[in-house]
């Protein structure tokens, strides 16, 4: 699959989380009471998926241009999630956290997170109004985020 770079996703709400962060350890530090060692691989592995999982969403989108709907991707990453890109980022953003034991970062992510919600809730009407009875049935299908499914 082609790999289209303005398909890469930058939500801004996360960049402003991790900036608001930033500024504030510096003011002020506060530090998730997690064992150092333990914080760091545990965030570094959410990190790793979340990437991991962007490239994978970015990659299942190909030559669609998701910004103007031009097609409805419901194939790789989005199979299982409508929202593959915003889920990565959110696990890099809370890997991050965690593996620097930021409180600050965390609180940042739990507003950006709140924040995108109502954005993706935006998305899904304006596809619903483009793609229609196909849009619908992806979305009896598929989870807004990700969902873990039992077998058997």
């Amino acid at each position: 699959m082609a790999w289209r770079w303005s398909n890469v996703p930058i939500p801004e709400t996360y960049v402003a989380a991790l900036v608001g962060a930033a500024v504030m350890h510096v003011v002020m530090p506060v530090r998730l009471p997690l064992p150092a060692g333990a914080a760091r691989l545990v965030g570094a592995t959410s990190m790793a998926a979340g990437i991991g999982l962007a490239a994978w969403a970015v990659s299942s989108a190909g030559d669609a241009d998701v910004e103007s709907d031009s097609e409805l991707v419901t194939s790789g990453a989005y199979a299982h999630s409508r929202n593959p890109m915003y889920v990565g980022w959110s696990a890099a953003v809370v890997g991050t956290a965690v593996a620097r034991r930021d409180a600050w970062l965390l609180g940042g992510w739990l507003i950006a997170a709140r924040v995108l919600h109502g954005e993706i809730l935006g998305e899904e009407a304006r596809l619903a109004t483009r793609f229609g009875s196909a849009y619908a049935a992806y979305r009896r299908r598929v989870p807004r985020y990700l969902t873990v499914r039992r077998q058997g």
